[in-house]
């Protein structure tokens, strides 16, 4: 009766011996394999059944077996360590199953045979509540924040509010983050370098002592030799090093969002001068994704560089906002692809998304100052009327073509260069922006 029970619980059971090999596992398990696997997963290592899997478990079985010590890993960490789907039980609908982990050691008492259970949680019930809780929670903080900027400047003019609208953007606050994210992140790179280079010294001062294990007595021999294994000397060596290129690599990717942030600050002070577009298109790119990973991005352009005359603040703006829509138009999968193109002495910048399209009722009302289909509180209707603006006094055309449930095209035309009236009044023209 109790195999019974353990067999038919809602949660996964598996217990593996020291090689790695499968002595049980419950449906739960067994249910989630190929049939072809499921009457001889016996014996069989774990490692085999879920290969995609096999570094991350075998790292955690042999910490296991070694330490004698449980090992847990939570959704929040690795979502989906086993490729199982979860169904929900009214839709029926599948999603990828986000678990929870624990690996505990056990004993056969009758052989003495270390053995390591391994203890699985279907948690995809509660990571969906986790995640609608924080896009709540973060729908409320921009909501409060927008609410205040509002109310501040009830009763001042639309370009008050186009600049309000600004100052919230990322890029606004892009300079003073990233000097205070910078300044840490240099001294623990620094650090993990030197920390690195003194485990490798450590590591081949070791491996030097144990090649040498031979010319000792043998009362030191033992000695040396029982250190190495009661500090777990293989397991450190195999861990250390991969554990610090991790913390590097997610150091380095800080690290290029920082530079990112700072490059596209958006600053109006600049005034006309030359433009590189692929730089800010590159640029733009990494911010997004950054933000909203859930596009796929691409960026198209013949030329390395491609340069027109503006003013740099408000064509990132303008860029910007167009980008943001087409990412926030995309729920769970899709893509975003922006692309350069030089006509003659203008230059056109596409940006295609595989969202949900636009109706044709509110194709009209677009640039509109204040028309949002968002929610309330999560939008004040300004960024294609600031984009439109911008474009504009740039001398240039912005257009919009869309299908519902296909996608949507956006199509921003720039001339190279600039009229020499616009020239010179671009910059105080900007202070006051036009209504489309």
């Amino acid at each position: 009766m109790f195999e019974q029970l353990v067999g038919k619980l809602p949660v996964g059971i598996g217990i593996v011996d020291e090689q790695f090999n499968v002595v049980y596992l419950n449906d739960f398990f067994l249910d989630r394999l190929p049939h072809d696997l499921r009457d001889c997963y016996k014996d069989t290592p774990v490692t085999d059944l879920f290969q995609g899997q096999a570094k991350f478990l075998k790292r955690r079985l042999k910490s296991v077996f070694v330490l004698q010590h449980p090992s847990f890993s939570y959704w929040e960490q690795r979502p989906h360590i086993f490729p199982f789907k979860s169904s929900r039980p009214i839709t029926g609908e599948e999603t990828q199953m986000y678990q929870n982990m624990e690996i505990l050691p056990i004993k056969d008492k009758s052989s003495g045979q270390k053995l390591a259970c391994i203890f699985l949680q279907d948690v995809t019930a509660q990571a969906s509540y986790f995640r609608a809780q924080q896009k709540l929670s973060e729908a409320l903080k921009k909501e409060h924040e927008a609410q205040r900027k509002l109310i501040r400047k009830l009763d001042t003019a639309q370009s008050q509010l186009i600049q309000a609208e600004k100052m919230a953007s990322t890029g606004q606050l892009a300079a003073g983050i990233a000097h205070e994210i910078n300044n840490p992140v240099g001294f623990v790179n620094a650090n993990l370098n030197t920390l690195g280079q003194y485990a490798s010294h450590l590591i081949s001062i070791c491996d030097g002592v144990y090649a040498q294990l031979e010319q000792f007595n043998d009362e030191l021999k033992e000695q040396i030799d029982a250190l190495f294994q009661s500090n777990h000397y293989d397991l450190l060596k195999e861990d250390i090093t991969e554990l610090i290129e991790e913390s590097t690599d997610g150091l380095t990717r800080v690290k290029d969002i920082v530079e990112n942030l700072k490059n596209f600050s958006l600053k109006n002070t600049e005034g006309v001068r030359t433009v590189d577009v692929c730089t800010i298109c590159n640029q733009l790119i990494t911010l997004i994704s950054a933000q909203y990973s859930a596009p796929h991005y691409k960026f198209e352009c013949e030329h390395e560089k491609v340069e027109v005359m503006g003013n740099p603040g408000p064509l990132k703006q303008a860029l910007m906002n167009v980008m943001i829509n087409a990412a926030q138009a995309i729920e769970t999968k899709g893509f975003v692809k922006l692309s350069v193109i030089e006509k003659g002495d203008s230059v056109v910048i596409k940006i295609l998304d595989s969202g949900c399209g636009i109706p044709v009722k509110h194709r009209k009302r677009l640039f509109e100052p204040f028309f949002t289909t968002k929610p309330e509180g999560q939008g004040q209707g300004l960024g294609l009327s600031v984009a439109y603006t911008a474009i504009e006094q740039h001398q240039g055309k912005i257009s919009i073509s869309s299908k519902e449930n296909k996608g949507t095209v956006v199509e921003i035309t720039i001339p190279k260069q600039l009229s020499c009236l616009e020239n010179e009044s671009i910059d105080s023209e900007l202070d006051s922006p036009l209504t489309p």
